[in-house]
């Protein structure tokens, strides 16, 4: 374990290297909550947790913190604050807009109000990590959501208590099928169009993509940051037309964005040409799916990732066992299939 003092981490922030991660929910049988088994020195002891939480028997305060300002948190916060009211802990919000080094000064903050735990949705893979060390030199447990840190595509990590989210590697490969069926044995060019450089999401689900094309005629000839911004997507977008190049398909890392290219293409007068995958079911992306505006999505519960994080953590905080990963899946949505479906964000 890396011996980092909670009073260091404003020394850690400085050295951190910085670089720059969208539904009600749909028919039972469509969502799919799995526990993976554990991965050997993924977490910290889960024999018990601290004796003193152990005796408050609820009333627990976790810190959670959330990453940036984007519709799918929204979401994440509804179930969180959902699963805070059935066990009766109370939750504080920080959001850290995209920055490692505020997150990190969060997770200190955090630490010295004396909460039982924190839950965090990274803003950077890798540049909180010294945040997880600082607390756990506090004894403060701590949890990650949606986006993990580390480098590890199972999302855990030493010193982490638990992992909640989607398989992100798996994600991409299924938008990798989806594409693939859209454009035929034919294939064609792609545009990948990723979230915001260095989150856990923007590098699995690049991964994931790109190991599901292999074997296919699908060749990936731009990958552009869109940072989760619907308007610097349809920037893209625009900016690749004017080239003339060929494009058959763009593949946008959620469907936020997706749905900006979508128009795009639409208003170009070339959306019957090219087609548009997106990913994570949002009100949007199911509506434009419906209207001929994107070709093909996915869905996952941000609700369901809210509330099974803090659910969690009062497992732990009350002594439970608990697994080192809960995998969400997203599930693939057609225009066959759409009106299971409801958005969350």
């Amino acid at each position: 374990m890396r011996k980092v003092l909670a009073m260091g981490l404003t020394l850690a922030m400085l050295a951190a290297t910085l670089t720059g991660c969208g539904n009600a929910a749909a028919p039972a049988e469509e969502k799919k909550a799995e526990a993976a088994a554990p991965a050997e020195a993924a977490a910290p002891s889960q024999e018990a947790a601290p004796a003193e939480a152990e005796a408050k028997e609820g009333g627990y305060n976790i810190a959670v913190l959330i990453p940036g300002s984007v519709a799918y948190f929204t979401a994440t916060r509804a179930g969180s604050d959902e699963a805070a009211a059935k066990y009766g802990c109370n939750l504080s919000y920080s959001d850290a807009n995209w920055d490692a080094a505020t997150q990190l000064s969060q997770i200190e903050d955090a630490i010295s109000k004396g909460v039982d735990m924190i839950a965090v949705c990274a803003s950077d893979a890798e540049g909180i990590l010294p945040g997880i060390d600082a607390a756990n030199e506090a004894g403060v447990p701590i949890l990650t959501f949606t986006n993990a840190i580390g480098t590890d595509e199972s999302g855990t990590v030493d010193g982490v208590v638990s992992y909640i989210g989607q398989n992100e590697v798996n994600t991409g490969k299924l938008c990798a099928k989806i594409a693939a069926d859209l454009l035929g044995e034919k294939g064609g060019k792609v545009v990948c169009i990723e979230g915001k450089p260095g989150t856990f999401c923007q590098i699995w689900r690049t991964k994931g993509f790109e190991e599901g094309i292999k074997g296919t005629n699908l060749e990936i000839v731009y990958k552009q940051t869109g940072e989760w911004d619907k308007e610097k997507a349809m920037t893209i977008a625009e900016d690749i037309l004017q080239k003339g190049d060929q494009v058959d398909l763009f593949f946008c890392q959620d469907d936020g964005m997706a749905t900006g290219v979508g128009e795009v293409l639409k208003e170009a007068g070339v959306k019957d040409k090219i087609k548009v995958v997106g990913l994570g079911g949002s009100i949007q992306g199911l509506q434009a799916l419906k209207d001929g505006i994107i070709d093909g999505n996915t869905f996952l519960s941000a609700k369901e990732e809210g509330y099974k994080a803090i659910e969690t953590c009062v497992k732990y905080l009350n002594g439970e066992k608990v697994e080192p990963r809960t995998i969400v899946d997203q599930v693939e949505v057609t225009k066959d299939n759409v009106d299971q479906f409801e958005g969350e964000w």
